[in-house]
Order: structure tokens, then sequence, then C-alpha cells
């Protein structure tokens, strides 16, 4: 736990220093607030469109964050050869790998909680009729999200460089948070072996479209049951789990 903590407190102090959060939010505010002064011009429906497009923004900026810390933990210690001394305190690898996932998973979940937030107050003021418990489930989604997002990064950062990480992952992201349903559709129509091959890869792959609730908010739908939230808690928690699983196996055989 020493280890954990250490790790931690210096990637907090990382995102204080870093400018990427404070710009992150200044634009999110300044976008958000634009939209709400439209609502005094006239423009209806306004808070549909700070419930859509803010909760689009929020759960990119959150990813960038989670991504860019994850990513490069373990190669930024391999390449300063600060990982050395570290290994000789002792610590294990799996041990270095969950304290560096648990960092990332602190920052990135600061910087969401201070976002959401804001989001949040701008809907409300703004006249949105979404029912509060609903932004409370939209707040352990993204929870669960930065957890996936963390883990997945890290995972590609025991094999890849930092550059390739972060393709990898917004190339998963964007794919799979914003073209599930057509991919999903592609998939079905596939027949025999191919068809096989296809829904096996398309299930083992990360689906961050299951955190996306800004139809539901923006449209105050009923709140998700709560069987819907446990299946995607336990989803996000096994999938992270083994994610890190096989990271420490594959980090514990690398030569360093």
């Amino acid at each position: 736990m020493r280890v954990v903590s250490a790790v931690s407190g210096v990637m907090v102090k990382e995102l204080i220093r870093k400018k990427d959060f404070y710009v992150f939010l200044g634009l999110l505010t300044a976008i958000l607030g634009f939209l709400s002064f439209q609502s005094f011009s006239g423009i209806g429906g306004v808070s549909r469109y700070i419930e859509e497009i803010g909760y689009t923004l929020v759960m990119l900026f959150v990813f960038i964050i989670a991504v860019t810390f994850s990513a490069k933990q373990i190669p930024d210690e391999i390449r300063n050869k600060t990982i050395y001394p570290l290994l000789a305190k002792p610590v294990s690898r799996g041990s270095l790998i969950f304290a560096k996932y648990a960092g990332s998973v602190l920052v990135s979940s600061l910087s969401f909680l201070v976002l959401y937030c804001v989001y949040a107050f701008f809907c409300i003021n703004s006249g949105g009729g979404a029912a509060p418990v609903l932004y409370a489930q939209g707040l352990f989604l993204g929870e669960c999200f930065v957890l996936l997002s963390c883990a997945m990064a890290m995972f590609f950062s025991v094999f890849l460089t930092f550059s390739a990480n972060v393709t990898l992952s917004f190339l998963v992201y964007f794919t799979f948070g914003f073209f599930a349903e057509p991919i999903r559709e592609a998939v079905l129509r596939a027949e025999g072996a191919a068809g096989l091959a296809l829904s096996g890869l398309y299930y083992l792959i990360p689906h961050f479209d299951l955190y996306d609730i800004k139809v539901r908010l923006a449209h105050s739908w009923p709140p998700v049951p709560l069987w819907v939230l446990t299946v995607v808690g336990v989803y996000t928690a096994l999938y992270c789990f083994l994610l890190l699983f096989v990271s420490e196996k594959i980090f514990s055989g690398r030569r360093l």
C-alpha cells in the first residue's frame, strides 16, 4: 500500500502541474457557457444540446487524461532508468503495475469528478429535465469508464511505445464508442467461420458504448435498470482484472 500511496501522490502532483486538465476544464466551461447563453436568445431545447454535447466532451476529455497518464507510466520508467531502483526496494513487477494503475485511476477519477460536476451544473441551470438519479448513474458509469480506460492503456503500455499506445487506444475508443451499432450489425450478418471469428473479436474488444447515457439524459428517459448497472459493473471489474493480470504476466517475463 505504501507503494500505491507514493505513486498516486506523485501522479496527482503531476496532474496539478500539467496544463492539460485546466485546458479541458476551461474549454468545457466555455462551450457549455456559450450554449447556456443561447437559451436567452430564443433557441429552444438548449438543455438537450448541453446534455448531449457536454457529456460527450466530458467523456472524451477524461479518456484523453486517462490514456495519456496510463500509457506513459511504464515506458517513462524504463526510458529514464528509474524502474531499477523501484524494483530493487524490493517492489515486484506486479505491485508496480497495480500502483501505476491505481495512480492513473485516481488522477482520472479526480478529473472526471470535476468535469462532471461542471457539466451537471450547466445542465441543471439550463432547465434540463433529467431526473437526479440519472446524473448519479452517469457518475457511476463514468467511473467504470475511467477504470476500463486506464486498464486498457496500462495493458498496452507493457509492450507498446507511448505513441503507439495512444493511437491504438483512441482507435478502439472511437471505433467502439461511436460505431458500435453498425459494427454489431455487420458482425451479426457474417456467417460461417468468419462470422464466428468476428463475433469473438467483437466481444473481446472493450465496449465503451456501454457507459454512454447521453441520449437518456438528453431525452429525460427513465433511469437505467439496476440489473443493467450491475452487469456493467461486473463486466468492468472482470475486464480490468483480466487486463491487469495479463499485463503483469507479460511485464514479468520482459527483459528490462
